[in-house]
């Protein structure tokens, strides 16, 4: 049951932020540039905020689950990385990011950091919750299915890091290098991925054993 109100919180987040997008498409700046956080300086806000802590309650509900159903220790290293990443959603909303129209902040730095521990945590999270479980009979492809989610993640961090490479390089800014609103999206898009493994994996955990290969055989 947990899992299941996690499941539906991370995708009435996900639901928010599409919605979100849509509906600003014809901005100035299109979704492709424009980062997500950007919805907290306007009018937009507060759907953006209910969105994150959203996303955050439905982790944390999603790890609670799995230790019930004894697929995670609770002082593992998976599931403390699953909380922070959890934690660096909610200092998101808590810390603004930086107002360039005023230039830059404690509160913009403090938002910087949330992010950026919240986007490496998740993937952690999904490879050492994925790791001890890839080699056993009943969830190896439920574990593979997570690990590769979390790796793919990690990827979309290599244009990023590329594009600080060449502005270190050159005159360009990092961010006019890569679409970095598109990039961002993909970005979330498969860490939340990540975290509906992890909450489907645990649904399937709650079922029986022997009603799981009672319904396989019909």
């Amino acid at each position: 049951m947990l899992a299941l109100v996690g499941l539906w919180s991370v995708v009435a987040s996900v639901l928010v932020i599409a919605a979100l997008d849509a509906w600003t498409w014809n901005w100035p700046r299109s979704p492709v540039t424009r980062t997500i956080s950007e919805y907290a300086q306007g009018p937009l806000a507060w759907p953006f905020h209910l969105a994150v802590l959203a996303l955050a309650f439905g982790s944390l509900a999603v790890g609670t689950a799995m230790v019930r159903q004894r697929l995670a220790h609770r002082m593992s290293g998976g599931l403390l990385a699953l909380g922070l990443w959890s934690a660096g959603l909610v200092l998101v909303v808590v810390f603004e990011k930086h107002d360039w129209s005023q230039g830059p902040s404690t509160s913009g730095y403090i938002h910087q950091l949330s992010s950026l521990t919240a986007f490496i945590a998740l993937p952690v999270a999904g490879v050492l919750l994925a790791r001890p479980w890839r080699g056993d009979d009943r969830w190896r492809t439920w574990a593979r299915r997570t690990g590769g989610l979390a790796l793919v993640s990690m990827l979309w961090f290599v244009p990023i890091v590329g594009a600080v490479f060449i502005s270190v390089a050159t005159d360009l800014a990092w961010w006019r290098i890569v679409p970095l609103g598109l990039a961002e999206r993909l970005l979330t898009l498969t860490e939340v991925l990540v975290v509906l493994a992890l909450g489907g994996w645990t649904l399937a955990a709650a079922v029986p054993e022997a009603v799981e290969n009672t319904t396989a055989e019909n």
